[in-house]
Parts: structure tokens; sequence; C-alpha cells
């Protein structure tokens, strides 16, 4: 920090106006020393990103209004549509965690649309090390939602499976300030003196999805231009009837699981009628779903006249590429 201007006065000779100017001076020193303080304690910095399907959900407001809850306040905001290569430099460090298809899977979840970058500032709670590490291990939430405790974010606002999660957080100071470099400019992050900035969120329509819906639609379609006989058919969507009744009292989070259960019963209830249709048994025989072949499974769904967006393929493929615990 460099001071251009001093106040200039006589030793010995310090009059009213000279006072004034001294504690003018003094009062502008502290400011720049305090907007320096506030850049350069990362230990009160986090760094948060809505992801795309909290975005298109508008889940951005409430998700930051329970951060504000919890005693944060807003840095700065960005929208951004996260590419492939960015996906990596965010994740850079977790390569060798992860395996090929979440790499890709990941990467075609951020492209989907756009994502919220936020920088937040506040004071954590204790034993945890910084607001950083406070953010990870308290407020977000296990990355599988069947784990995530209640009142995290990803419990709250129904995160779906391991890719469809809401919410990601640095978890160390030093991740904060690597991935903060990513979206935001030097001089944005130069700048961050200004406590509560209000965070414009972009209006959207409402908009709904979930993977229930979306897989029983699947399968109904099916289920429909298959080659089984008509009491079959009759006897298989009474029973899918029941199971969406059953799924609304199922929070979002617990779904995947639900969903999982319920494939092993239809498999056993189903088993032979199943096994005449190969489309059938490719979106029920959930042992075998890590086999898929994603793309010629939804050119099939198109050759039979079933329509995605693409949203609901990307949500398919990753609820049932990525099993929850004990499947």
């Amino acid at each position: 920090m460099q001071i251009d201007v001093v106040p200039k006065m006589k030793l010995g000779s310090v009059n009213n106006a000279d006072m004034r100017n001294l504690i003018l001076f003094f009062h502008i020193l502290f400011h720049m020393a305090e907007k320096e303080l506030i850049i350069l304690n990362w230990n009160n910095i986090g760094f948060i990103i809505c992801k795309p399907d909290a975005v298109y959900l508008n889940f951005e407001q409430e998700i930051l209004s329970f951060l504000q809850q919890k005693g944060l306040e807003i840095l700065a905001c960005n929208y951004v549509t996260i590419t492939p290569d960015l996906c990596r430099s965010l994740y850079w460090n977790e390569n060798i965690d992860f395996t090929d298809k979440w790499w890709e899977f990941e990467s075609e979840f951020f492209y989907l649309g756009e994502s919220l970058c936020v920088l937040v500032q506040g004071t954590h709670e204790m034993p945890y090390k910084s607001v950083s590490d406070w953010i990870d291990r308290k407020l977000k939430g296990d990355n599988k939602p069947e784990s995530a405790r209640s009142e995290t974010i990803r419990s709250s606002f129904g995160a779906m499976n391991r890719i469809f999660n809401l919410f990601h957080s640095s978890d160390c100071t030093e991740a904060t300030k690597r991935e903060a470099s990513l979206f935001f400019s030097a001089e944005k992050l130069r700048g961050l003196d200004q406590l509560g900035t209000p965070c414009l969120v972009k209006p959207k329509k409402e908009r709904n999805l979930d993977m229930v819906e979306v897989y029983f639609r699947i399968k109904r379609h099916c289920i429909q231009v298959s080659d089984l006989s008509p009491k079959v058919k009759r006897k298989y969507g009474d029973y899918l009837d029941d199971k969406i009744r059953q799924a609304l009292s199922v929070s979002n989070s617990k779904k995947q699981v639900w969903l999982f259960k319920t494939l092993k019963e239809e498999y056993r209830l189903f088993y032979e009628d199943i096994h005449e249709d190969i489309l059938l048994e490719t979106i029920t025989d959930y042992k075998y779903f890590t086999k898929i072949d994603f793309n010629a499974l939804f050119r099939s769904f198109v050759e039979t006249g079933l329509k995605l967006t693409k949203w609901e393929l990307c949500l398919l493929k990753t609820t049932l590429f990525f099993a929850p615990s004990n499947f």
C-alpha cells in the first residue's frame, strides 16, 4: 500500500486546521489498511458455486439466503457457463480420485447451463479452521445425497445424485484462492471491500426436474412400445402407478436410493417380462447400469418416439450410472 499525499505541517505549530487534516489523513490510512486486511484475510472468505441444477431450478436466492442466515456476507457474484476445460481446472487436484466416466458426466453436467459463482465472507465456527472449511464440512452436505446430514444445503434443497448435487465449495483457504481466481478477475479480487453487495439473481420461469418422474415416464414409454401382452402391460402400469404415489412422500435427496430399491423389487416381480424386451431390461437391471451404452440407449428412445430434454437425459444417466451406496 502506497500513500502519495500526506499532510504537510510545521513541527511545534499544529493548529486546528492541521489537526483536522491529520485526523482525516489517519482516517484514510485506516480505511485503506482495512481494505488490505479484507483482501489478505482469506481465512474469512469462502468460494461457492450454485451448480447448473440449482440455477435451473431457481434455487440460487434460497441458497444465498441460507448462507446469509449463517452470518455470511455476499462479496461478489458471477454467472458463468463452466466449459469442460474449466471443469478440469476447477477439480484439477482430484484427478486420482475420479474415474473417466465421472469427468465425462461432470463436464457434461456443468455445460448444461449457467452456474452462479459466489464469494462470501464471515467468521467461521470453531473448531473449523476457516470459512471454507466450515462451509465444506458443516454446511454443504455429503456429495452422495442419501448421506447428506439434515440442515445441510444438499439435503435441504434436494440434491438428486452425485453429479446433480446443487452446490460446490472450496474445501480450504488455498483452494478458495485458486478457485476464485478462475472465475473472478484480479481487479475484482483486489476490490473485495463492499460487504453486503447485492447478488442480482437472473429471473427465470419456474422449472421442475424430478428423477422419479423422468424415470417412470421413460419406463411407461418402453412398456407401451414393447411386445408385452396387453394384460402384462396393464399389470405393469398399475404397479408403476402405485410406486409413483409412494414416491410423493420421498424427499429428493432420498429418491435415488428409493428408486434403486424399487428397481430391485420390480426386477423380481417382472423378471420374465423384462427379459423379453431389450429396452426394458437395459433400464431396469441395475446390476449392469455401469455397462450401458447411453448414446445407443438414447438413440433407441428417439427411434421409438420418446423425446427428452438434455437435462432429463443427463439426469437419467448420472442417476443410473452412479448408484447409491449398497447397490
